[in-house]
């Protein structure tokens, strides 16, 4: 069986850490982006993930509209991307950029694996 892919985006090194500890340990690939950069596009592309977690508040940029960006893209339309956050209006940001789902910060970590594992 094929590992699954997972992308995390996140400014948070603790974040990114902790998240891909857990998702490590449920034998999947994980790749770490702590910025966000031109070149992160195509990145994404090559690595064709099965989900993006991708903080809402990045440096310079948000994850709403690296959303929007994402899901026009023909490629990578069916990725689930889920927004991650502690912004209060999370659920409309998440519905207003279309992304998949999101989960708020601070988070569960079973969280993160029920996702994962549903994919």
């Amino acid at each position: 069986m094929k590992r699954k892919k997972v992308i995390i985006i996140d400014d948070d090194v603790s974040i990114l850490e902790i998240m891909q500890l857990v998702i490590n340990d449920l034998d999947c690939e994980t790749f770490t982006f702590p910025t966000w950069k031109s070149e992160t596009i195509q990145a994404i592309i090559d690595i064709s993930p099965d989900i993006i977690f991708l903080d809402e508040w990045l440096i310079g940029v948000k994850g709403s509209e690296l959303c929007i960006i994402l899901k026009s893209i023909n490629q990578l339309r069916t990725i689930p991307v889920v927004l991650v956050s502690g912004a209060s209006d999370l659920a409309q940001i998440a519905k207003k950029s279309k992304a998949d789902g999101f989960i708020n910060k601070p988070f569960d970590l079973s969280e993160i694996e029920k996702l994962v594992l549903s994919l």
